[in-house]
């Protein structure tokens, strides 16, 4: 799998301590639009993510109708999924924010624990991506 070119392998700082990292793909600096999964970020240590959204600068086009998800290794739509990473939605200025998991209650995503060497993803589905630029932010902790 591809990383993004803002890819980074991130480590939590003091126990107590959010650290905040923003990586930013964009198709005009050399980074892919293929359908495709790409890394964003590879844990350095053990983490938890406690925030997450995604914003657009640019806005998400093509000639067809691709989707962008956002992840981690074994839940790869659990920041944006499909709905929310439709083209039609990834106006310029728009901001997401993670889904809510389906239950009883609904809840909130994170946090979300990240083993060392874990990977945050993103995923792009059904075609290629011509134009777009989308800062991915995480805030995270020691695990």
């Amino acid at each position: 799998m591809a990383n993004i070119k803002a890819h980074q392998t991130i480590s939590a700082g003091f126990d107590n301590q959010i650290t905040w990292r923003r990586f930013i793909w964009d198709l005009t600096t050399g980074d892919s639009g293929a359908a495709g999964a790409y890394n964003i970020a590879t844990a350095g240590d053990k983490i938890v993510i406690v925030a997450a959204w995604a914003r657009v600068y640019t806005v998400v086009s093509t000639g067809s109708s691709p989707t962008i998800i956002w992840g981690s290794t074994g839940d790869t739509d659990r920041f944006m999924n499909a709905t929310q990473g439709a083209a039609a939605s990834l106006t310029a200025g728009a901001v997401v924010t993670p889904p809510l998991l389906e239950g009883t209650p609904n809840v909130a995503p994170t946090p979300t624990y990240l083993a060392a060497d874990g990977v945050v993803l993103m995923t792009i589905g059904t075609a290629t991506i011509t134009t777009g630029k989308i800062e991915f932010t995480l805030g995270f902790m020691k695990a």
